[in-house]
């Protein structure tokens, strides 16, 4: 619907922002509030679905749902399944298991999961993760990727392959000598190149400096003279802080609250000693024939659902959901969730957690939930 970027040069800035906003919106309010799940396929890392809500940098958005902050995408480990590649990249991932166990490994450490965990990687770890070899596991992965790629963080290193890679369409391996895999190639004429591009595994040397540095970096004993000293003392701090917290925040640790929105179980918020938190990510339970609160934030938000069947109510619009759909509450949306089913209804929902960096982090209650008055 944009202009080539050279024909929008001839129209002054101030119209270009009406016009360009009036397109943004009117597509985001054409797509859907619940999507169905994106089927998984063998990549270069193993099984894993496409994202769910249009790429998770900004190149490909508001393709499926009306989300800019937020996609996810899904992985399986299946019993016995060859080994899964290992990467890195400067955004720092949740990864929930929905079902099975299993193993993250992360720079070195290996840590272990169960159905409900949710996995915290730090910013620009090397990690790979596996199921158990009798269950295997499942993996949904709440993303925030799309606010890396609008500060320049968005790079993601290739550092090994699953053991039995497939290649997408328009690539090829690459072989060095005996026979070892060094990459793959994507040829010219994908998405318009005019020359082959070579993904080679390994680290980017001005990343892995910093980055390094940062890790090496001690606890911080000098005085703070000024407010330079303040931000040289941070990045020791943020190194010490990474180190000391856990990387699993486990389901059976974290207590139920009744709430004005109803029971939830939160897995991150804003007081969670956790090695990263770019999203608010909790569960949230509805009884049989009940209801949620009402309210309204700013933040967008990516709910799946676990368990039951049910709609949700946006801005007076009814958007039916079942056991594995992704619903998507834009941006200041008034919503609230109905449980049709005979049990309960299991939500695990995750918001952005930029939104209250920037001073926009509350929440707006308008109704509570039925249950919570009798608590």
């Amino acid at each position: 619907m944009l202009e080539p970027w050279g024909e929008a040069q001839k129209v002054a800035d101030q119209l270009k922002r009406f016009v360009y906003q009036w397109q943004e919106d009117s597509l985001a309010r054409s797509l859907p509030h619940v999507l169905e799940q994106l089927p998984m396929k063998p990549t270069v890392m193993g099984m894993d679905s496409p994202h769910q809500t249009g790429d998770h940098v900004c190149y490909d958005m508001l393709t499926r749902g009306p989300l800019y902050c937020m996609t996810s995408h899904f992985t399986r480990v299946a019993p016995n399944a060859p080994v899964r590649g290992m990467h890195r990249h400067i955004g720092a991932p949740t990864l929930f298991a929905i079902t099975g166990k299993g193993w993250e490994w992360n720079d070195g450490e290996t840590y272990n999961f169960e159905t409900f965990d949710l996995l915290i990687v730090p910013p620009y770890t090397m990690h790979q993760h596996g199921g158990d070899k009798e269950i295997g596991c499942a993996i949904y992965v709440p993303e925030t990727g799309r606010i890396g790629h609008l500060l320049g963080l968005m790079w993601r290193e290739q550092h090994k392959l699953s053991e039995k890679p497939t290649f997408p369409q328009g690539t090829e391996p690459m072989y060095g000598d005996e026979g070892k895999l060094l990459g793959y190639r994507i040829k010219k004429g994908v998405l318009g190149i005019t020359k082959d591009i070579e993904v080679l595994l390994g680290p980017e040397p001005n990343r892995e400096a910093t980055f390094q540095a940062r890790r090496k970096a001690g606890g911080w004993a000098a005085p703070v003279e000024n407010t330079y000293d303040r931000y040289v003392k941070m990045l020791h701090e943020e190194a010490d802080f990474c180190r000391k917290v856990d990387h699993v925040a486990h389901e059976a640790k974290n207590p139920w609250e009744w709430t004005r929105q109803g029971r939830l179980k939160w897995m991150v918020h804003p007081d969670t000693e956790t090695a990263t938190n770019h999203a608010w990510i909790y569960f949230h339970e509805i009884p049989a024939g009940s209801r949620s609160g009402k309210h309204r934030h700013v933040s967008e938000e990516l709910v799946l659902v676990l368990e039951g069947r049910g709609y949700d109510i946006h801005d007076g619009e009814r958007w039916e959901w079942e056991q594995g759909d992704l619903i998507c509450i834009p941006s200041m949306t008034v919503h609230q969730h109905f449980n049709l089913g005979d049990g309960q209804a299991l939500l695990f929902n995750s918001m952005p957690s930029v939104y209250a960096a920037l001073g926009l982090g509350g929440i707006e209650q308008f109704e509570d939930a039925p249950e919570y008055p009798e608590r």
